[in-house]
């Protein structure tokens, strides 16, 4: 993280307005996250009562030069750059980059991560099949809201009762979500994509779960 340009910004916020500003955020943290020199960006929550600075988004990325490119992007409305106490936040919300993942397949399709907003919004318009990979323990206990069931141990041979058109691999943090990309991308299926951070950045980005057996 030494050779990273991390920007840390404080934000003073009253608690009202936090969902609304979180949504805001969140859209302009996914724009972000397709820009050159993206590496990652944390929003935090304070744990400390009555801090002046309710959240704090720390964003880092590879240079200066490419920091300063996005805000011609996105600007940051304004908001002040700072330094605070990493220690006095929780993390409540992770955006990773969108990148490609290359296979040595003949079909010449490449893989890509997605992040989970974006998963969400296409599984809410029907434009994308939502597939948790995890076991059934696991599926039972808690799940991505929309998504359908396949464990990473029945891939390829459950991909015939997916729908047709687009599908995006969900696991608990990311890693057997890419296997079973992979694996579909292998047995034909495209577009195919993996969920970046899986359930735990889709909880973290405050996304809709179900729990239980519903």
């Amino acid at each position: 993280m030494e050779n990273h340009h991390v920007v840390i910004i404080p934000i003073e916020i009253d608690e009202g307005n936090e969902n609304a500003y979180l949504t805001m955020w969140q859209d302009a943290a996914d724009l972000m996250a397709a820009q050159p020199g993206f590496i990652r960006t944390y929003m935090f929550r304070t744990v400390v009562p009555g801090s002046k600075f309710r959240l704090v988004n720390v964003a880092e990325w590879e240079t200066a030069s490419h920091w300063e490119e996005a805000m011609n992007v996105c600007p940051m409305l304004g908001q002040q750059v700072a330094t605070a106490h990493a220690s006095n936040y929780e993390a409540i919300r992770t955006v990773v980059p969108v990148t490609g993942h290359s296979l040595s397949h003949d079909n010449g399709h490449t893989l890509a991560d997605l992040p989970p907003a974006e998963a969400h919004r296409r599984v809410t318009e029907g434009k994308l099949t939502l597939v948790d990979v995890r076991q059934d323990n696991e599926w039972a206990a808690r799940r991505p809201a929309g998504a359908v069931h396949a464990a990473l141990s029945t891939i390829p041979t459950s991909l015939s009762g997916l729908p047709d058109g687009p599908l995006a691999f969900i696991c608990r943090t990311g890693g057997r979500g890419l296997k079973a990309a992979e694996q579909a991308m292998a047995a034909g299926r495209s577009p195919v994509f993996n969920v970046a951070g899986g359930l735990a950045a889709w909880e973290a980005a405050d996304l809709p779960i179900v729990l239980g057996q519903a």
